[in-house]
This record gives C-alpha cells, sequence and structure tokens, in this order.
C-alpha cells in the first residue's frame, strides 16, 4: 500500500504522525511525506521518507498575523506590541500600516498555495496514494485525496479538533484568502467538512469536536531524536518538577511569553527539584536562575517526563500529550490559538491546572504548584487519563484499519 504524509511546515503538527509511519513500514507499506524544503531533516531523521515538492504557507508567519489581527480586534493582552509578521520586531501602531501590508500579502501567499497545491498533485497523480493522512493545518493533503480519489484521514495532534475555533478575525481584516488555489480544481473554498476519518489520540475524558468518523489511535510520544544525560536521571529527596519551554512560543508571540523565570521561581519556591528544557536563548533570556536548576536543551521529553512529579508547559499539542502518555500532572501557561481550549480540556478532566500566560505571576504560579504537588486528585487524575490512552489501539493495529480503507 502507498501512503501519502501530507504536513504543514511545523514539526509539532506532524511528530505525531511519526510513530504511524514507523508502524507502516514495519507493515511492508510505502510511506513518503510531503512537505516543505525546511521539513527535510526533521523527517529523515525520524526514519521517514521526504519530498519536498511544497511550498506551503509559512506558519509563523501565519500565526504572527493572527496576533496582529487579535491587537487590532483590542484583544491583544500584554503591553508590549505584537511581533511583525515579516521583521519579528514589535510593531509601531503609529507608523504601521496595516491594510497596505496585507493588501501586499495577499497575492504572494496565493500564489505560494497556487504552487504548493499544483505540485502536491502532480506528485499524487505520478506516486497513486491509496491513502492520504495529513495534519490540521495542512491545505495540501485534503486537496490530494479529492483528486485522487484516496481516503482522506486527518491526524489530531491533541485534544483539539475541526469544530474548534482559533477565535475571529475583526471585520474588513480576514486572514489571507487562498481558496483561488483550489477553485481551479473545482473544489471551491476548502474546509474540514469534507474529511472522512480521524485519527483521535485522545480519551475520551479529552475527545474534542468533529464530524468525521474517528478512528482511535494511541499517542506514542515522538520529541525528536536525543539521549538522556546520565546526570539528570536520579531524583532527590525532592519532588521533581519538569518546565518545558519550547521554541515556537517566543519566536510567535515575543519575549513577552517568556515566562520561565517566574514558573521556575514558583516551582522552587513551592519546594520542587526543576529540570528546565528549553532552547539557550530562551533560557538566557529568563535571566538567573535559582541554584540547582537543571537546564538542558535536546533531551526528548517523553525520556524524562516519567521521574516528574508535575509539568508545566505554555499548552502545546506535543508537550500536553506527552505529558498525558507519562501521567503526569500539567500547569499549563496557554499563550493563544489552541492552546488556550487544549489546557482546559485538562483542567476539565481533573489532571492539571491552566493560567493565561498574560496572567502568570510567581504568587499564583507557586499556588498551582503547591495544589499539583500536595493535593493527590491531579495525580490520580493523570494516571486515570494515562491508563484510558494507553487503552486505544497502538500504531501497529491502526495499520490494519488503515488497510481496510484503502481497500474499501
Amino acid at each position: 500500500m502507498r501512503v501519502l504524509f501530507a504536513v504543514s511546515p511545523w514539526p509539532g503538527h506532524y511528530f505525531p504522525m511519526v510513530p504511524l509511519g514507523w508502524a507502516l513500514q514495519a507493515a511492508g507499506h510505502e510511506v513518503r511525506v510531503l512537505c516543505n524544503e525546511s521539513d527535510v531533516d526533521p523527517v529523515a531523521r525520524a526514519g521517514l521518507t521526504p519530498v519536498p515538492r511544497l511550498a506551503s504557507l509559512d506558519l509563523l508567519r501565519g500565526a504572527r498575523l493572527i496576533n496582529l489581527l487579535t491587537a487590532l480586534r483590542g484583544g491583544w493582552p500584554y503591553p508590549e506590541p505584537p511581533l511583525h509578521p515579516d521583521t519579528a520586531e514589535p510593531v509601531d501602531f503609529a507608523t504601521f500600516d496595516f491594510a497596505a501590508w496585507h493588501e501586499k500579502l495577499r497575492p504572494e501567499m496565493l500564489a505560494n498555495a497556487t504552487r504548493s497545491t499544483d505540485a502536491a498533485v502532480a506528485f499524487a497523480r505520478e506516486w497513486r496514494p491509496q491513502i492520504v493522512v495529513h495534519d490540521m493545518e495542512s491545505l495540501e493533503g485534503p486537496l490530494v485525496a479529492k483528486m485522487t480519489g484516496a481516503p482522506d484521514v486527518l491526524q489530531l495532534w491533541g485534544p483539539f479538533g475541526t469544530a474548534d475555533d482559533y477565535g475571529e478575525a475583526p471585520d474588513g481584516h480576514a486572514p489571507v484568502d487562498t481558496s483561488a488555489a483550489f477553485e481551479r480544481y473545482g473544489l471551491g473554498e476548502m474546509g474540514f467538512h469534507h474529511i472522512d476519518h480521524v485519527l483521535d489520540p485522545c480519551p475520551p475524558q479529552l475527545r474534542p469536536p468533529y464530524e468525521a468518523a474517528a478512528v482511535p489511535s494511541r499517542y506514542i510520544p515522538y520529541n525528536g531524536p536525543g539521549s538522556v544525560p546520565g546526570d539528570i536521571l536520579p531524583c532527590g529527596a525532592k519532588p521533581r518538577v519538569c518546565v518545558v519551554w519550547g521554541r515556537s512560543a517566543t519566536r510567535t508571540f515575543g519575549p513577552v511569553v517568556n515566562k520561565m523565570s517566574q514558573v521556575v521561581q514558583a516551582a522552587n519556591a513551592a519546594g520542587a527539584e526543576v529540570l528546565l528544557l528549553s532552547s539557550p536563548a530562551d533560557a538566557a533570556a529568563a535571566g538567573p536562575l535559582p541554584d540547582g536548576v537543571i537546564v538542558r536543551s535536546d533531551v526528548p521529553l517523553s525520556l524524562v517526563l516519567p521521574e516528574c512529579a508535575a509539568v508545566a508547559h505554555y499548552g502545546g499539542g506535543g508537550v500536553s500529550m506527552t505529558s498525558l502518555v507519562a501521567g503526569v500532572p500539567q500547569l499549563a501557561l496557554p499563550c493563544g490559538y489552541d492552546q488556550p481550549v487544549m489546557a482546559g480540556r485538562f483542567s476539565a478532566a481533573g489532571a492539571g491546572l491552566d493560567i493565561p500566560n498574560h496572567a502568570a505571576e510567581v504568587d499564583g504560579l507557586k499556588a498551582a504548584f503547591g495544589r499539583l504537588l500536595e493535593e493527590s486528585s491531579f495525580t490520580e487524575s493523570a494516571r486515570e487519563l494515562a491508563a484510558a490512552a494507553a487503552s486505544l489501539p497502538a500504531p501497529s493495529d491502526v495499520v490494519g484499519k488503515l488497510e481496510a480503507l484503502a481497500r474499501d
């Protein structure tokens, strides 16, 4: 069977698909990953075969654009302005002509979308996949499935579904419309209503809303390659808190969301030993850290979480689901987009707490850590969720379901 993965240019979106790729290859199937040139290295290092034909939308630029729209609507919660989508410098609204910039952006983004969709369709017609698996931000995956007649399978990256909302743009400032790239294929504006099946890694307590047929699929953490340094394996007498700060939050929202210093101080004050996983730049920007904090930048999260009593992060899908599998209570500081929705679902299930990033201060964080470390209900709920997640079909079992879909 020929299986085509079509992925958006953000590793956290497609890393949940990697174990399924391994299972398909182990079962003797061919797997190709249709991607941007920028994703060749992470895809190849994951043991899959990249096909760098796409020119997908720059998601970092698009995320900053959403922040600009939020600020224009009056919903930006930080004292500093959002980052300019192109320069990554704080926007000066006194001199920045958003309307002119946005109008100039439209034809460029449409041209990229057109090149990318044309390349995707051309490859699919050449390779003739029998099934297409894609993430929720992939423009090309659903199109390729429609154009080839292959089953369309969406892989969720966490408890955020197609019926959830990222938030609406203010009137007159809609994000860049790329529907013309699909109209040439007779499909009109693309939406998620046409998706046939959803690979859902969430146990029932976290299941997000969507309309397609559910294919339960156990989440197997893949956080990239790496090893565990021997000096961080043993735990001392104190409970260990893992503080995770991915590389995307600061690049998207700006330095204002870097709350590592406050989180580390709060965990330390709550009597915990702290393991900080962060990029060197973000760790340096956090300023001096308390003595005893262990800082690492290249350790896969899944290898260290089982040693931890709690985890703190900004609410991304990868870290949330990896924490789910480990059965560790979570403290989320969501910045925006899908993060508040996912963090809210874990909190509602009793497996963690969430504080909006802009409202996160040392006293409130210390109180939250105190609850997570002292109230056994959080650990019990986290372990119940982990057991429910572990009961879902493994990727090797999902392969049979995909084979049946392709035959049908």
